[in-house]
């Protein structure tokens, strides 16, 4: 009886001691983390972290204002290749703003000798509050990014009906598996 509960107890504690072992050596997840095996980790960042346009640096939208261009990479730090497939834009404050604002965002190729920047949407920077889906051709490849150059402007005919206006944007970039990663399913 007395070896049984010893044999009990050395096995609960090996079994707790394996369970803290396993748990401590997974990476941490993120909010755009996926696992997708025990090894597979689909994620992304996007960088830099700090507002891409800012009035103080990059003066204010008015019509006729020239275009602003900013890089924006979008960082595979998971071990999945991946491809751009949507932007989504969230908008606070004066949202009526953004309708006066333009935007063109392109994909930009590591040798841009290989490759023309690739559009992956032109309009209305208020279309992007509903989201728009892309045909992102470049593949991110782990420890790899994608540099995307947005291009924001106000055109001359846009009118007074935005001054005085003020507004902040959210970008959310989602990504996909490229098909011979996924054997077609999304």
């Amino acid at each position: 009886m007395k070896i049984t509960k010893t044999l009990t107890s050395v096995f609960t504690i090996t079994l707790l001691l394996s369970l803290l072992i396993f748990t401590a050596d997974q990476p941490s997840a993120s909010a755009c983390t996926i696992f997708l095996g025990r090894k597979i980790k689909f994620d992304m960042e996007l960088s830099p972290k700090v507002p891409l346009f800012h009035p103080n640096k990059d003066g204010y939208f008015y019509p006729g204002s020239p275009k602003i261009t900013k890089n924006l990479a979008v960082c595979n730090v998971g071990n999945i290749p991946f491809k751009t497939c949507r932007i989504y834009v969230t908008f606070y404050q004066d949202k009526q703003l953004a309708e006066g604002l333009q935007t063109e965002i392109y994909e930009l190729a590591v040798l841009p000798k290989l490759m023309k920047p690739h559009l992956l949407y032109a309009g209305p920077l208020s279309n992007l509050s509903k989201g728009v889906d892309v045909d992102g051709k470049i593949l991110a490849l782990p420890r790899t990014s994608i540099t995307l150059q947005i291009s924001v402007w106000m055109p001359k005919t846009a009118g007074n009906k935005y001054q005085g206006l003020r507004m902040t944007a959210d970008i959310a970039i989602t990504v996909r598996l490229p098909p011979t990663c996924d054997r077609g399913h999304e």
